[in-house]
C-alpha cells in the first residue's frame, strides 16, 4: 500500500485516501406495510424502530426501540402470474442519543414474495405459496404479528 502511495504521488496523481466504517441497524416495522389497496406510495414516511441498542467506538449511538422513518422510493402492486408486489427503500432518518438527526442511505427492498416465510401459519403459508402462480403475492407486515427484520448500514 506504501509503495502504491508513492508510485501516485511521484507520478503526480493526488492520494487521497477515505474510509468509511458501516454500522449495522437493525430495524423492525412499527406500523403496518401493505400494499393490498395502494396503501403504501412512493414518497410515503414508514415507521421503523430500532431492535437493539447500535454502539459506535464503544459508545451508544442509537437507542433500543428508537423511531426510524424510511421514505418509500418505490412502490409497485402485485400483478398476474407470479408479478409479486415490491416496496423499496433508500434513506432512512432517526436521532442518536444526543437528539442529532442521522440519515442512514442504505436499500431495503420489500417483496411479496419472500415476505411469506415470516406469516406464522404453516397451512396459510403453503397455500400462499400455491396461489403465487396465478396472482403476485401482495406485501402485508403487521408490526408484532409478522417477525421481520431488515439491517440497514449507517456509513460512519
Amino acid at each position: 500500500m506504501k509503495k502504491l502511495l508513492t508510485f501516485l504521488i511521484l507520478m503526480g496523481a493526488s492520494a487521497t485516501m477515505a474510509f468509511a466504517e458501516k454500522i449495522a441497524v437493525q430495524i423492525i416495522p412499527d406500523q403496518l406495510i401493505a400494499t393490498c389497496h395502494d396503501e403504501t406510495e412512493v414518497g410515503d414516511a414508514i415507521k421503523f424502530k430500532t431492535v437493539q441498542d447500535v454502539y459506535y467506538k464503544d459508545k451508544m449511538f442509537i437507542a433500543k426501540n428508537s423511531p426510524v422513518i424510511g421514505i418509500v422510493d418505490f412502490a409497485n402492486d402485485n400483478g398476474w402470474y407470479i408479478d409479486h408486489a415490491q416496496i423499496d427503500f433508500k434513506t432512512f432518518k432517526t436521532r442518536d442519543v444526543n437528539g442529532n438527526l442521522v440519515t442512514i442511505n442504505s436499500p431495503v427492498k420489500i417483496n411479496g414474495f419472500e415476505t411469506l416465510k415470516y406469516k406464522g401459519n404453516r397451512k396459510a403459508q403453503f397455500f400462499n405459496y400455491i396461489g403465487t402462480i396465478y396472482r403476485g403475492k401482495e406485501i402485508e407486515l403487521i408490526p408484532g404479528q409478522d417477525d421481520i427484520k431488515f439491517t440497514v448500514w449507517l456509513e460512519k
